[in-house]
């Protein structure tokens, strides 16, 4: 079982790890936030929420952040860890709490 602690510090390790690849796969394509904000119709806004390990892209975020830059989903979590904590239920988190 995880706790919110363990699984805040491990979301939050993986989301600057996913900027990372944000952030050099569009240095390597030679693009600035505003180059990729018009190549995949995203805001520049969200792109920077994204770089800034900010926001938690859904999967069509994804998708389309991925054809914006002309890769594979794969490879913008490229060497990261499938995730060992998963988030605490509502009702884990009252029992935690009532302890």
């Amino acid at each position: 079982m995880s706790t919110q602690e363990e699984w805040d510090a491990e979301r939050a390790a993986y989301l600057e790890g996913f900027a990372a690849n944000v952030r050099r796969i569009r240095g390597e394509k030679g693009l600035s936030q505003m180059d990729l904000e018009r190549a995949s119709r995203l805001h520049r806004t969200e792109i920077g929420r994204i770089e800034k390990a900010k926001v938690e892209p859904r999967l069509m975020t994804l998708y389309i952040l991925a054809d914006g830059l002309g890769v594979a989903i794969d490879d913008l979590v490229a060497g990261l860890p499938v995730p060992r904590h998963r988030k605490p239920s509502p009702q884990e988190q009252r029992q935690r709490k009532s302890s």
